[in-house]
Order: C-alpha cells, then structure tokens, then sequence
C-alpha cells in the first residue's frame, strides 16, 4: 500500500502482529521523548486505526504493537491528555495509562509510598535496636562469673537497651576478679558477649563455705560469689561460717579482728618479737613489764579466704 507523507503505510492489514510508527521529530526529541515515554493501551474493532488518527491529530506515535484486545501504542507523556481528547467519544475503550522511565519510577513510588514509608522505618527501628544491648552473654571458662560480671555491669549503666559499654575501665574490674586471666566485650546484633577465662593452671573452685578463722569482731568481708551471713561488726566465734556457697562455688574472704593480752618471758624486745611471731602485726601495742614476764596488750588481725587469689 502506498506510504503517507510521514513515510506510514495506511491502512495495513489487521493480521500484522507489530506495528512500530516513528513521528518525524529531531534526533534530540526522540531520544528526550522515550525518557519520558507513556504506554496506552487502546481497545476495540480496527483499534490499529487509532494510531492513524493520533497522528493525524498530531500526536508523535513512538511505538504501536498489536494485542489481542487492541493496540498498546507508545507516546511522549506530555501528549498523554491529548491522546484521551482525541480519543473521547470514539469507539475505543482507553484502558490504562502506565508511565515508562523516570516517570514511572516516580509514579510507582507515588502509588507505593505508604509502603516505602513503613519499609524504611522498620529498617530504621531495626538497625537502632541491633545498636542497643537486647541481650547479655557471659562465656569461657570463667562463666561460673555470670552474676558477678552482670552486676559490674549495672553498676557501669550498661542493661536491656542501653547502649554497649566503652570497656577500658570496665574490662579492668572484670579482670581483677580471683583467677580471671582475660576479658573481652563484643557487641554484635544487639547481644553483648563478654568472654571471661580463667587461668589455665587454677584449681577447681571449692564449694565449701568460708569459716571465721578466730574469736573476734568482723573487720572487713568480701564476697565474690556467695552468699554473706554476717556484716562488718558482727561477733563471730572461731569455726562460724561468715559466708556460705553459691550456685557454683564460694569466692570470699574475711578479716577478724581480735584482742591480744598475753605474757612472755624474757627481755622486752624477745617479748614482741615472740608476740610478732604468734600474731603478726599488733595495733595499739603496749608493754607492761610484771613479776613473770612482759605483758602485751593490743589489737591483731587475722584473715581468711574461699577461692581468693
């Protein structure tokens, strides 16, 4: 059939399965008009016709192919309301319009915002929580210091959903628990993993209790791990126990302080070298010189440990 002045074979036969019409515009155009392209798709008897009449109501036809229903045609999206003007009251059902290119990727995200919205701030809530402790795990050989290493923990500010510890100051209390050799805190997907081992060469930890080690009034008291039955201050009798095992073992220690009055032969100076010798330092310490002996009066102190060191 013979070709129009825009070089289009009118009128071609309905069983072609593609048609493709180009609108003579500059180079430049063309090229800016499929970056901004527009998909109709266009339905009724002879609805291949419809390209003819776009072009001829000076619409740039980009592209046409035949489908089963119609013709889905390719425009220039500025000229998608001149398509419809065109179109309107003729026997052709203008389906859809769908944006190619940038504009439809804006047109997508348009109709998807809400979805977009939500996606990025659960992406957001997720990587702040994972930023925060959700969870604390003591391992190593040295996980018999889980309460321990939780409460140096807490005193440092450091639980559910703070955010993780520095370490330096804290890593140096952990390490100054008895027979802890290494420390190392490591925060990851919200779990904080602090690995604590103790020395290759310590001995089982005993589950005994820890005992008063003489008559006398508690001076100092140390519990580790444990469970404290008396309190700085308190009486205690040789052979009390002062702090008795915990889940694991007991780790404690206690300084009992007691009187000393006591009488020893010889010069002054072999009466506190002997007194020296029975109870090592003595506070307090006075001589009195009697009719046996030199007498020693004063306050000692003696101390016992669980596990300590």
């Amino acid at each position: 059939m013979p070709p129009d002045a825009g070089g289009r074979e009118i009128g071609a036969p309905a069983a072609a399965r593609h048609i493709t019409v180009r609108a003579c515009l500059p180079p430049r155009v063309e090229k800016e008009g499929k970056m901004r392209s527009a998909q109709i798709e266009i339905e009724g008897i002879g609805a291949a016709r419809a390209v003819e009449k776009l072009v001829q109501g000076g619409v740039p036809v980009l592209g046409a192919k035949l489908q089963k229903k119609g013709v889905l045609i390719q425009v220039d999206a500025k000229h998608c309301k001149k398509v419809f003007a065109i179109l309107c009251g003729s026997c052709y059902n203008v389906k859809k319009v769908s944006f190619s290119g940038w504009r439809k990727l804006l047109e997508r995200m348009r109709r998807y915002a809400g979805l977009l919205v939500g996606t990025a701030v659960f992406a957001g809530a997720v990587l702040f929580c994972q930023s925060r402790v959700l969870r604390i795990e003591v391992v190593g050989s040295g996980a018999c210091y889980t309460s321990e290493v939780l409460a140096l923990l807490a005193e440092d500010g450091t639980g559910f959903f703070s955010p993780p510890p520095e370490g330096g100051a804290l890593t140096a209390r952990i390490l100054a628990l008895p027979r802890v050799s290494f420390c190392s805190l490591h925060h990851e997907g919200g779990v904080l993993t602090v690995q604590v081992e103790l020395s290759d060469d310590a001995l089982p930890l005993s589950t005994e209790p820890l005992y008063a080690p003489a008559d006398g009034v508690v001076y100092a008291l140390t519990v580790v791990a444990g469970r404290a039955l008396v309190a700085v201050g308190d009486s205690v009798r040789a052979g009390d126990v002062v702090a008795e095992n915990g889940a694991r073992a007991t780790i404690a220690g206690v300084t009992i302080a007691y009187a000393v009055d006591e009488i020893y032969a010889g010069s002054e100076d072999s009466a506190r070298a002997q007194a020296y010798l029975a109870h090592g330092e003595i506070d307090q310490l006075q001589t009195e010189q009697t009719g046996s002996g030199w007498r020693i009066t004063g306050e000692a102190r003696v101390t016992a440990s669980r596990n300590l060191g």
